[in-house]
């Protein structure tokens, strides 16, 4: 029996169970996200990578709003703090349909990766269940969602969240 039902079941009514239940939802941490997707040369594995604030961008080549995104996570990655992965959800062979400024921000430092043919799954685990583009999440150095956005981002939504994901 889990804690929260050992507390419920013991006082249906009393306010105390109900302040006790809602502290440990306050307090529960969020499970550390994963996954593993191919690469250019190979397959990654988040968890597999280094400890580090890390903003995922779910992205299509035939997506204006996501292609629109591509140089402000470039110039971001270049600044060396934040690790910036674009997870292309589409063939690899598709990127190259992309605007030849979006090939440029694609290069290094920003790590792209293909995810899967059907990416409802992933998404969903990332916070998109709705499957809309362009999707963007930012993990705190032990992969735990502290920001995500369905829908465009902005230089002044980055600095913002990436400001509140230090806690």
């Amino acid at each position: 029996m889990s804690f929260l039902s050992r507390v419920i079941s013991r006082s249906k009514h009393s306010l105390g169970v109900w302040m006790l239940v809602l502290a440990h939802l306050v307090h529960a941490e969020a499970p550390r996200l994963d996954f593993e997707l191919a690469g250019e040369h190979d397959f990654v594995r988040l968890s597999g990578l280094p400890a580090q604030t890390t903003i995922i961008n779910f992205w299509r080549y035939d997506c204006p709003p996501c292609l629109r995104e591509m140089p402000i996570l470039s110039r971001l990655a270049k600044g060396g703090r934040i690790r910036v992965i674009t997870v292309a959800l589409h063939r690899p062979s598709e990127t190259l349909q992309a605007p030849p400024e979006v090939l440029a921000a694609l290069g290094s430092p920003l790590l792209t990766l293909y995810g899967p043919r059907e990416p409802q799954g992933l998404l969903a685990r990332f916070g998109d269940p709705g499957q809309a583009l362009p999707h963007t999440v930012i993990l705190n150095p032990e992969r735990r969602l502290c920001a995500k956005k369905t829908g465009e981002i902005s230089v002044e939504w980055l600095e913002k969240e990436l400001a509140s994901c230090k806690g």
